[in-house]
C-alpha cells in the first residue's frame, strides 16, 4: 500500500529570501545614490565659489587680454617681445654651438675613414671643405630657395628698405648652411651668420604680434645684439656693436629693448654653456703710461692691416666670383671649399672651428712665419669661402688677423724691449683689427676685453682701435660696416657685388 509522503515548501522560503535581498540592495542603493548627490552638491558649490574668487581677482588680467590689441604697440609690449627675444636667442645659438660641433665632428670623422683609404694627407683634407659646400649649395637650391642673406648687409637692407622683416627660414639657414660650412673646414667665421640669426628672430616675433614698422626695427636692431653678446658672450659689446654698425643713433625707447635682449641672451647662453671667456688671457699687466706710445704706433699699423684685410678681401671675392659665374650655383660653394682646404692644408690656421690659434698668440707662443703668413692669408681664405656662396662672416678672420699681426709686432718690440709681451700686443692689435674693418672703434675695444676675461686691459684695446679706425677712415675704404656705405636695394655686400650670387 503506497503511503504518499508531502514533499517539503522550500519555494516559499527562498522566494521570500529573494524579496528581502532586494529591499536591502535597493536600500544600499539608496543611500549611495544619497550619498552621490550630497557629494555633487557639495563639489558644486565648491567650484562656483572657486570660479567667483578667480573671476574677481582675474577679471584685470581678462579684462587686459579683451584689450591686448591696444597694449601691442606699447613700450611695455615692446619690452615684453624683446626680453622674449632675448631668451629665444641664447637658446638658439646654444642649438647652433651644438649642431656646429656635431658638423665638426661628422666631417672629422669622414676625414678619418677617408685617410685609411688614401693615407695622403694632402690628398684628402681639402675633400672635407668642399663636401661641405656641396652641402650647403644642394641646401640653398632646395631647401631655402630663395632665401637670401649674407649677414649684416641682409639686416641693414632689412631695417632700411623693408621695415625691419625677415623671413623666419633666414634662421634655420644660418645655423644649418654656416654649420656645414665652419664645421667642414671653411674660411669663414660664425658671427655673420648669428647676426642674421638674432635679427630673423626678432623681426619673426615682432611680425606674429603684428606690431609697428618702429616696434619691428627695434627688435630687428635688439635681435642683434642679442646675437652677439651670446655668440661672444659679451653683453656690453653686443650693445654697441649693434649701435655702431646697425642701428646709428637710437633714443631711449630703442636703447631698452636693446639692453634687455642682450643681456637675457647671454645669461641664457651661460645657463647652458657656462660662463667661459672665448680667449685665455694671462696676466699681461697694466701698461705704463709711456707705453701708449707703442700702443698708438700698433693701432695705426693695425689700421694698416686692416686696409689689407679689406682690399685682398674684395679684390679676391670679385674674382672668384666671376671665376665661378658660368658654373651652376650648387657646385660654387664645394669649388671654394676645395681651395680653402688647401689653404689649410699649408696652414692649420686657416681653420675657423676653434679660437685656440689666437688663444696662443694671446700667450706669446707660435711661430712667428706662420703668424705672418696667416696674417696674409686669412683674408683670401675668407674671401674664396663667402665669394663662391660659402656660409659665414668676417669678424673672426678679422680677429684672427689682427692677434696673429699683433704676435709678429710684439715679438719684433720684444727683440728691442725684451720686458715686451707679445701676447699683450696680439690682444691689442685684434680688437684695434676689428674695428678698422668694421669701423666699430668702441665695440672693437669692448668685445675683445669682456671675451678675454681682461678688464684691466679697456684702456689700452680702446685707445688702440681708435687709432686704427682711424687710419682706415682716412683712406676712404669700403669696409664690413653697412652705415658707412650707401645700402641700395641692389647691394648685397659692400663690395657691390652683383646680387645674382645670393638669389638662389
Amino acid at each position: 500500500m503506497q503511503q504518499n509522503i508531502e514533499q517539503p515548501d522550500t519555494e516559499q522560503p527562498d522566494v521570500e529570501h529573494d524579496r528581502q535581498l532586494t529591499r536591502r540592495q535597493q536600500r544600499k542603493s539608496g543611500k549611495v545614490a544619497a550619498l552621490l548627490w550630497r557629494w555633487y552638491r557639495i563639489l558644486r558649490l565648491t567650484l562656483l565659489h572657486w570660479y567667483a574668487q578667480l573671476r574677481k581677482y582675474a577679471q584685470p588680467t581678462i579684462v587686459i587680454i579683451g584689450q591686448i590689441k591696444n597694449y601691442r604697440h606699447t613700450d611695455y609690449a615692446l619690452l615684453l617681445i624683446a626680453s622674449i627675444t632675448g631668451v629665444l636667442i641664447g637658446l638658439f645659438t646654444v642649438v647652433f654651438h651644438r649642431v656646429l660641433e656635431l658638423a665638426e665632428q661628422l666631417f672629422h670623422t669622414v676625414f678619418l675613414a677617408a685617410e685609411t683609404i688614401a693615407p695622403v694627407r694632402l690628398l684628402v683634407f681639402p675633400l672635407i671643405p668642399a663636401l661641405g659646400g656641396l652641402a650647403v649649395g644642394m641646401l640653398n637650391q632646395t631647401v631655402f630657395r630663395g632665401v637670401g642673406g649674407v649677414g649684416l648687409l641682409t639686416v641693414a637692407r632689412a631695417l632700411a628698405f623693408s621695415d625691419g622683416k625677415l623671413h623666419w627660414r633666414h634662421s634655420l639657414r644660418a645655423i644649418l648652411t654656416a654649420a656645414l660650412s665652419i664645421g667642414s673646414g671653411g674660411g669663414a667665421g660664425r658671427e655673420g651668420p648669428s647676426v642674421l640669426l638674432g635679427a630673423s628672430i626678432g623681426s619673426t616675433l615682432g611680425q606674429i604680434f603684428q606690431l609697428s614698422p618702429e616696434q619691428l626695427r627695434i627688435l630687428c636692431g635688439s635681435g642683434t645684439a642679442a646675437a652677439i653678446s651670446a655668440i661672444f658672450n659679451a653683453p656690453l659689446g653686443g650693445i654697441v656693436f649693434a649701435l655702431e654698425a646697425i642701428m646709428g643713433e637710437v633714443e631711449i625707447r630703442s636703447f631698452v629693448p636693446l639692453v634687455v635682449a642682450s643681456v637675457l641672451a647671454t645669461a641664457t647662453t651661460r645657463l647652458f654653456v657656462g660662463n667661459n671667456p672665448l680667449l685665455i688671457s694671462p696676466d699681461l699687466g697694466i701698461p705704463d703710461f709711456p707705453e701708449y706710445i707703442l700702443l698708438a704706433i700698433a693701432g695705426m699699423l693695425s689700421g694698416f692691416v686692416a686696409l689689407y684685410f679689406l682690399v685682398a678681401y674684395r679684390k679676391v671675392f670679385r674674382a672668384i666670383y666671376r671665376l665661378l659665374l658660368p658654373i651652376p650655383f650648387v657646385w660654387r660653394p664645394a669649388i671654394g671649399g676645395l681651395l680653402a682646404g688647401i689653404l689649410v692644408v699649408f696652414l692649420p690656421t686657416m681653420l675657423e672651428t676653434t679660437y685656440e690659434p689666437i688663444n696662443q698668440a694671446i700667450s706669446g707662443k707660435g711661430i712667428l712665419w706662420i703668424a705672418a703668413l696667416s696674417v696674409l692669408a686669412k683674408p683670401i681664405s675668407n674671401a674664396i669661402t663667402l665669394g663662391s656662396g660659402g656660409a659665414g662672416g668676417t669678424m673672426a678672420p678679422a680677429l684672427k688677423t689682427g692677434a696673429l699681426f699683433g704676435f709678429c709686432l710684439g715679438s719684433i718690440i720684444q727683440l728691442v724691449l725684451p720686458e715686451t709681451q707679445p701676447g699683450f700686443y696680439a690682444l691689442v692689435c685684434a680688437a684695434a683689427v676689428l674695428a678698422g674693418t668694421f669701423q666699430i672703434p668702441l665695440a672693437g675695444g669692448i668685445i675683445l676685453f669682456e671675451i678675454s676675461g681682461n678688464y684691466d686691459l679697456i684702456l689700452p684695446l680702446l685707445f688702440s682701435s681708435v687709432f686704427a679706425s682711424f687710419i682706415v677712415q682716412r683712406f676712404n675704404v669700403r669696409t664690413f660696416n653697412p652705415i658707412q656705405e650707401k645700402i641700395t636695394r641692389r647691394s648685397v655686400t659692400p663690395f657691390t657685388i652683383p646680387k645674382e650670387l645670393l638669389k638662389e
